[in-house]
């Protein structure tokens, strides 16, 4: 995976982190350490998130195994080109707003064990927690998802997954040790930039698309990318 795309994954996670703070802040302020031994504690926040970025992955690797697929039968260009169309319209047409897109009973089989969950307060449950939340509706979630079907591969959907999860995991640590260091106001204010990185990361699937990467062969040639595959140009022999 290029560093273009390691930079778009970590940014989507960091910039999402105040979006996350509002919709999983609650969830992390509800976790049960407290009723953990101390020496318990830092090992299950710690679970916690491993087991939400691990899903975020798993995702990831769903999303990537499909780009794969995309690839070989050529259309990887216009899949990049789809993608950032939805990412731009999006936008525009839902005012920058990433609330889930499906709620209520459509998540109830995730809901309901995450309640139990919360009721149990053992090393594993917090595991399962992080697993589950990692699972729920989540338009910023989908925005990093549509990047990930563009990486082309299983284990580079898989990365982008885990990074976007690893930046979300510090504005969410921040939350649940220092509740009053996210306000609503600053949330607020944080959040204007969420539009404007879903339309830059839309433009840049554009981009991709539209003008595909080449690289140069031995002879100085331009060795054109096309369909995610190579076109190999061999110098002419005298």
């Amino acid at each position: 995976m290029s560093s273009v795309w390691i930079i778009a994954a970590l940014t989507t996670g960091l910039v999402g982190s105040l979006h996350c703070v509002g919709m999983c802040g609650p969830l992390a302020m509800a976790l049960p350490v407290g009723r953990l031994p101390r020496s318990q504690r830092v090992l299950a926040v710690g679970l916690y998130h491993l087991s939400r970025v691990t899903a975020y992955a798993g995702l990831g690797t769903l999303a990537g195994t499909l780009g794969q697929g995309l690839l070989l039968a050529g259309f990887q260009r216009s899949v990049s080109v789809a993608a950032g169309l939805f990412l731009v319209l999006w936008t525009v047409f839902r005012r920058g707003k990433f609330a889930g897109l499906t709620t209520g009973r459509t998540a109830q089989w995730i809901t309901r064990p995450m309640s139990r969950f919360l009721q149990s307060p053992t090393l594993q449950a917090f595991a399962g927690l992080g697993l589950l939340n990692g699972l729920l509706p989540c338009g910023f979630v989908y925005v990093a998802l549509t990047g990930a079907v563009t990486t082309g591969s299983a284990v580079n959907g898989a990365a982008y997954m885990g990074l976007f999860g690893l930046g979300t995991v510090p504005a969410l640590m921040l939350v649940r040790f220092i509740p009053n260091l996210f306000p609503t106001s600053f949330r607020h204010r944080f959040t204007a930039f969420m539009p404007v990185l879903t339309v830059a990361l839309g433009l840049l699937l554009l981009a991709r698309g539209v003008y595909p990467s080449t690289r140069t062969d031995r002879a100085g040639q331009e060795v054109p990318i096309c369909h995610g595959g190579r076109t190999e140009v061999h110098p002419k022999t005298p």
